[in-house]
């Protein structure tokens, strides 16, 4: 048993380490965030030259978005397994290094073969970093800024997202599109020596809760009974369900939107791209920041407000959408664009935090990947696809004199042609984003019932005696 007189030394000796190097680490994992969605956006930003270089059709180009993906997906609960049991910081080095190779290999591309092979192995490396980082995250800052802190981390999906559709265009037209894998790739190849600056701290570090208890759930490891239970941990369910249905409406929506204004709209291709570029980043900041301050203020008294806030968030951005896909007018066009972006981009820190709030943290690497694995398969491993196959389907006329076509022309998402290439109906693929809202946001509201028991739950669990495991000891390398 621990001595109880001892618990609040510990604790204090507890939150001095967890606060050490905490900024380091968060400037660090930002960073190789920030390259990670940079290099993301880059290729669906020049994707015009790509396609017309390399004779990409729509549906090409939906599953090229979904190879990626699969293949980040699967890789995702290997590297969780890892990430709960190895030394975090070399996993991260080593997944950092991969994605900038595949990323350098992307630009030496010569056929939809080779680019397919090369984003292929971009996603085993960014799989590495993707369910690590935040489990370090969630160590070195305090359980009361959890929502704040994973908020501004993701902050860097949407700028880095911004920086690629806006630079992107730019390079391609100047210097080619190769060029523009090669400018992202090479930071990426020295940010993974930074990995090896980031403190490695005791798993649970931040949770108030005495080191020595810590290190034996961490030596410990998770057993297949911690595995089942959190099958049917419905805050860590209800999270991961409503982010899948959001990321298949975002996801889409990254892919496609550019060319939506590009083909559909015809607007400059550069101006555009500047454009869209400063409204997802300016969306961003103010949703994740919005999104992180408020949860983390109202879950003082009231945990429930992770779920509902992002929940109703979900729900409200539909309008926004509906009215970006059928204004004619520019202006219009991009406020409603980055209303939506701001209001769907508040779920972020939110349902992350729950994953941490209910999930030991023994477990969480492997939580989070599943949870990768989840949200991609169920969500924009198909959107882009899928937008992309109902765009061409509904370009063909024989498809829109049909009954669900007429529906479509009446209110107004018609098919538009660009010269040399088939018609395209790509404000009806996009379409698809309104319903997966709609479900996340009806999910999100769904779960906040349970959390307050499944937090303290959690906490139960790690102040008690690890359970007996056949899993091998944790160790550092």
């Amino acid at each position: 048993m621990i001595d109880a007189s001892k618990n609040d030394a510990s604790d204090v000796g507890l939150a001095q380490r967890a606060s050490s190097g905490a900024m380091t680490a968060f400037i660090i994992l930002f960073a190789m965030n920030l390259l990670d969605y940079l290099d993301r956006n880059i290729l669906v930003s020049i994707q015009p030259q790509i396609r017309d270089d390399l004779k990409v059709t729509n549906e090409q180009w939906g599953l090229l978005m979904s190879v990626f993906l699969i293949s980040y997906s699967v890789f995702s609960p290997v590297m969780g397994w890892l990430g709960d049991r190895y030394r975090r910081t070399w996993l991260l080095a080593f997944g950092v290094g991969l994605w900038s190779l595949a990323t350098v290999g992307s630009g030496l591309a010569r056929s939809y073969g080779d680019l397919v092979l090369a984003r292929s192995i971009l996603g085993i490396g960014e799989a590495t970093y993707g369910v690590i980082a935040p489990t370090i995250l969630i160590d070195v800052f305090s359980r009361h800024q959890r929502s704040r802190v994973l908020s501004a981390f993701y902050l860097a999906m949407p700028f880095g997202s911004a920086l690629g559709i806006g630079l992107g265009p730019l390079i391609a037209k100047n210097y080619g599109w190769h060029m523009a894998f090669y400018v992202v790739g090479v930071p990426g190849l020295v940010a993974a020596l930074f990995a090896f600056l980031l403190p490695e701290p005791v798993r649970g570090a931040s949770e108030g809760i005495p080191v020595d208890r810590l290190k034996a759930h961490e030596k410990a490891g998770a057993t297949r009974e911690d595995y089942l239970d959190l099958m049917v941990n419905s805050s860590y369910t209800y999270s991961v369900f409503g982010m899948a249905a959001y990321t298949f409406g975002i996801g889409g929506m990254l892919v496609w939107v550019p060319n939506y204004l590009f083909n559909t709209r015809h607007f400059d291709q550069q101006r555009a791209g500047t454009m869209l570029g400063l409204c997802t980043f300016t969306a961003a900041i103010v949703g994740m920041t919005l999104g992180g301050w408020l949860t983390d203020r109202l879950a003082k008294t009231r945990p429930q407000a992770l779920f509902l806030v992002s929940g109703l968030s979900m729900i409200a951005s539909i309008p926004f959408v509906l009215l970006a896909l059928f204004s004619t007018s520019e202006p219009v066009i991009y406020a409603m664009i980055f209303a939506a972006e701001a209001l769907m981009f508040v779920n972020t820190g939110p349902c992350n935090a729950i994953v941490a709030n209910v999930v030991q943290p023994n477990l969480r690497a492997a939580a989070f990947a599943i949870s990768t694995f989840a949200i991609h398969f169920l969500g924009d491993i198909w959107s882009p696809w899928l937008i992309g196959k109902a765009a061409d389907l509904f370009g063909d006329p024989e498809t829109m004199a049909s009954s669900y076509g007429q529906l479509l022309k009446a209110i107004g998402a018609v098919p538009t042609q660009v010269v040399g290439h088939p018609p395209e109906n790509i404000v009806a693929g996009l379409l698809m984003v309104v319903p997966a809202l709609l479900l996340s946001g009806i999910v999100l509201i769904a779960g906040a019932r349970h959390l307050p028991r499944e937090m303290a739950l959690m906490q139960a669990k790690l102040k008690a005696a690890p359970r007996p495991s056949q899993a091998p000891e944790t160790t550092a390398l």
